[in-house]
């Protein structure tokens, strides 16, 4: 199936707007998958799936009980659906080295996360961890990174954040080549089911025109 024919409207403009070919490569998968996995969850059609954007800019299902989020980064793209409350997935692969890392952590950090990433024995891995948490949480919640980062407090190790007064708990995962956390509104205590492309019972095709996947340089 051609993956551009199960996009919304809004999703083709968006889609379009994409310069980068890989990033709009990634956006059109992303899109795909999702559309498909909800279909199997609420027993319709890929392509008449309402989705729209929330006040704060997070895409939302038009009816309630159900949530998503999407991250990429790199060659690596996540995606996690439920419907036990809200939830954020964050994915971070890029490699930064010393000096990087100092310099975001004084930018966007605060001082209690500066001195553990300062006495980190890896404090690339642990800013990425760091960075994900922040991340996750407020893509649940629907909040924007800017100017929201220190709003986001983890203790290295916990299982949980808070953002502001409200609990999100986390699972965290050390990939080959990236760190991945899932943030989910406390008040469930499911534990998530991962699956890998290779067990999702469809294929992906993506063909037919698209000139911003081959114009762009």
């Amino acid at each position: 199936m051609d993956a551009q024919k199960v996009l919304s409207p809004a999703e083709l403009e968006r889609l379009v707007s994409i310069r980068h070919p890989h990033q709009a490569q990634l956006f059109l998968v992303g899109r795909y998958l999702l559309r498909q996995r909800l279909a199997s969850r609420l027993n319709e059609d890929p392509a008449r799936i309402p989705i729209r954007i929330g006040a704060r800019g997070k895409p939302l299902l038009e009816r309630s009980g159900w949530d998503f989020n999407i991250s990429h980064s790199g060659d690596l793209l996540a995606l996690t659906i439920g419907n036990r409350g809200a939830l954020g997935i964050d994915l971070e692969s890029r490699r930064l080295d010393p000096p990087r890392v100092h310099r975001l952590a004084h930018r966007y950090l605060n001082a209690a996360e500066q001195q553990w990433l300062t006495r980190s024995p890896d404090p690339e891995q642990d800013f990425r961890r760091l960075w994900t948490v922040k991340e996750a949480v407020l893509k649940a919640c629907g909040e924007g990174i800017a100017n929201n980062l220190q709003r986001v407090h983890w203790q290295p190790g916990a299982g949980y954040a808070m953002l502001d007064r409200q609990p999100y708990r986390l699972y965290q995962y050390a990939l080959p080549r990236a760190w991945l956390t899932l943030a989910v509104e406390e008040g469930t205590d499911a534990e998530p089911t991962w699956l890998r492309l290779s067990d999702l019972p469809f294929g992906l095709e993506i063909s037919g025109p698209q000139p911003n996947l081959t114009r762009n340089p």
